[in-house]
């Protein structure tokens, strides 16, 4: 899983006690995202910020810690 340390979405600041409930924020989708760079619903490229959008393929991307510390 790619994940931007730039995205934000509601709850991000908590920090899950079990692993399951951090990816189920994902896969239920149900949650706003907004990128740090422009605090808006869209990167500093114009395009979507979203968990599926923002990964290695976009110029503004950088891989989030929360990734090596939680999903490994």
């Amino acid at each position: 899983m790619q994940l931007c340390r730039h995205l934000r979405w509601k709850g991000h600041s908590h920090d899950a006690a079990e692993l399951a409930e951090f990816q189920l924020t994902f896969a239920r989708n149900q949650v706003p995202y907004s990128c740090l760079h422009t605090c808006q619903p869209w990167g500093p490229d114009d395009e979507l910020a979203a968990p599926e959008a923002c990964n290695d393929s976009r110029p503004c991307y950088q891989p989030s810690p929360l990734v090596a510390l939680r999903l490994s």
